[in-house]
């Protein structure tokens, strides 16, 4: 080995150590704060105000959660738990529960703790089944998404389903706007795109090299981030489609799960497959550091995160376990 590559070698090392002493410096978990079970979470949302959670768990059970207090508020019988549960989500007023099975969605209403109407869809390519879906901030109407890249727009008062296909492959990100007039769809094609509802022809159309893998949108559904599964992971404007920053780092590739623009703020959360959760500048990609997740089993991951506000952060993880993190000791760097 020549001296220069030794020197390069022990340059990156101290790197990296420097970088590593940084992080250990800045504390910003508080800890958990509680735990909702001891089988796991498959899948997991915080509502849109942070109070509730919904969860599927590796026993099949959905529940409704109270945040404040980690107390169960509604069960779904497990005789009315779809073999197969493709997405969950709690309606913006809190009122409806809404599961994706592989060909419908079911409403529950949860003042009633009871179903109230169940609604099918498809693909445009038979036996399709649902691969995400998004509810309007009104419930007024539905985006329901599907494994061969059909999109349906559907009217959940006229009962009007508008589908089409701008995907080759699944479509696994959904987000609407606060007016239920605009929304985001990203897919394994590579392809993410902004539409308008009713309309099958989108308002601008990113295409990565590399499947889609985790997509953000900010409170005021100004700005995205979306990350392919090799190497690229951009902040862009919703506004033009113009990219805002592309995010830096110095290992070869990471992995991205989940994503969150923290409100109020400039900050974005990313979380890995290796439980860890990362911090970035959106306006210029810069990593601010990258903590470990409290965890029970090796392989834990954050599943969903919710921040109200600039100064704390709350995760949730594939063990249960809900933690807290305050954003507020960036401000030193």
């Amino acid at each position: 080995m020549s001296r220069v590559m030794w020197f390069r070698g022990w340059l990156v090392l101290l790197c990296v150590l420097i970088l590593g002493a940084c992080n250990d410096e800045i504390q910003l978990s508080k800890g958990n704060i509680g735990r909702l079970n001891d089988s796991g979470i498959v899948m997991g949302h915080f509502s849109k105000d942070g109070t509730k959670l919904v969860t599927f768990d590796n026993q099949k059970q959905i529940q409704v959660w109270n945040v404040a207090d980690q107390q169960v508020e509604f069960t779904v019988p497990k005789d009315k738990t779809p073999e197969f549960v493709r997405d969950i989500a709690l309606s913006e007023d809190l009122q409806m529960l809404v599961i994706a099975s592989e060909t419908e969605l079911a409403f529950w209403s949860l003042s009633k703790g009871k179903l109230v109407t169940k609604v099918a869809f498809g693909g445009v390519t038979p036996g399709a089944v649902i691969t995400a879906m998004a509810i309007s901030p009104k419930n007024d109407k539905a985006i329901v998404a599907m494994a061969d890249g059909t999109i349906n727009m559907a009217d959940l008062h006229t009962q009007i389903n508008n589908r089409f296909a701008p995907h080759s492959r699944p479509v696994q990100h959904v987000f609407w706007d606060d007016k239920g007039e605009l929304f985001v769809t990203g897919a394994q094609d590579g392809k993410l795109a902004l539409w308008k509802f009713g309309s099958a022809e989108p308002i601008f159309m990113k295409e990565f090299d590399h499947r889609v893998t985790s997509v953000a949108v900010s409170d005021d559904f100004s700005a995205l981030f979306a990350s392919d599964a090799l190497n690229e992971q951009v902040v862009t404007s919703l506004t033009d489609g113009q990219s805002i920053s592309e995010l830096q780092y110095m290992s070869r590739f990471k992995v991205f799960r989940k994503a969150l623009f923290i409100k109020g703020s400039e900050l974005l959360a990313t979380s890995s497959s290796k439980s860890h959760l990362s911090i970035w500048n959106t306006q210029n990609g810069e990593e601010l550091g990258t903590w470990q997740i409290n965890f029970v089993h090796d392989g834990a991951t954050i599943v969903d995160m919710y921040a109200a506000d600039r100064h704390t952060l709350l995760t949730l993880s594939s063990d249960g376990i809900l933690e807290a993190w305050t954003l507020n000791a960036l401000a030193q760097r």
